[in-house]
């Protein structure tokens, strides 16, 4: 009785590894499979934030020194979306 257990048991452990190391196996080749695509996504990423940092530079040039309400409005919302911005992108690189 207690070795139909043990086997029973060993049959279980069994099944559930080798469904885990095919798990892990179909990860990584998903993973080597779309290894370009994520690098091309990096890439846009990178572009599209160099490209708004520009365009936040010359807006910032183009602000008069005196600043008011709306102003402090606007670099309110610009802070919250680029902490945004890094937390996703830091995010989307340790995936």
């Amino acid at each position: 009785m207690i070795l139909e257990g043990i086997k029973l048991m060993l049959v279980g452990m069994t099944t559930v590894l080798l469904f885990l190391v095919v798990m892990i196996l179909i990860i990584q080749l998903v993973s080597c499979l779309t290894r370009r695509a994520t690098e091309r996504e990096l890439t846009a990423l990178e572009k599209e934030r160099k490209k708004q940092a520009k365009a936040r530079k010359q807006r910032r040039e183009a602000v008069s020194t005196t600043s008011t309400v709306g102003d402090d409005a606007d670099q309110d919302i610009a802070v919250i979306a680029a902490a945004i911005s890094a937390f996703e992108a830091e995010k989307f690189a340790r995936s």
